[in-house]
């Protein structure tokens, strides 16, 4: 039930970080040598908040039952599952702000 929480919470702020990069171009021109206004900096903005939690959706759980099956606890990948996360938003804001 934790797990399920943090993750709808997690999905949730990813969608309003989505929300804000999909705003962020409107104001490039055509000239604009900004990498943001770029089709590859405009594909990783929007693709980058999705990466993180996709990653922490899939490394989490598989660390946390290798963890668990060697006897300890699983609780330890939290933080790596975290980490992950927060890397998607981090990339599509570095994007943006560059």
């Amino acid at each position: 039930m934790t797990i399920a929480a943090l993750s709808a919470v997690g999905f949730l702020l990813d969608g309003l970080v989505f929300h804000v990069s999909i705003f962020a171009a409107d104001g490039c021109g055509t000239g604009d040598p900004a990498p943001l206004c770029a089709g590859a900096g405009t594909l990783a903005m929007w693709a980058l908040p999705w990466i993180g939690p996709g990653l922490a959706a899939v490394a989490s759980p598989v660390l946390g039952v290798a963890a668990w099956r060697r006897g300890r606890t699983p609780w330890a990948y939290l933080p790596v599952g975290t980490l992950l996360y927060v890397a998607g938003p981090v990339g599509a804001w570095t994007v943006v702000r560059a």
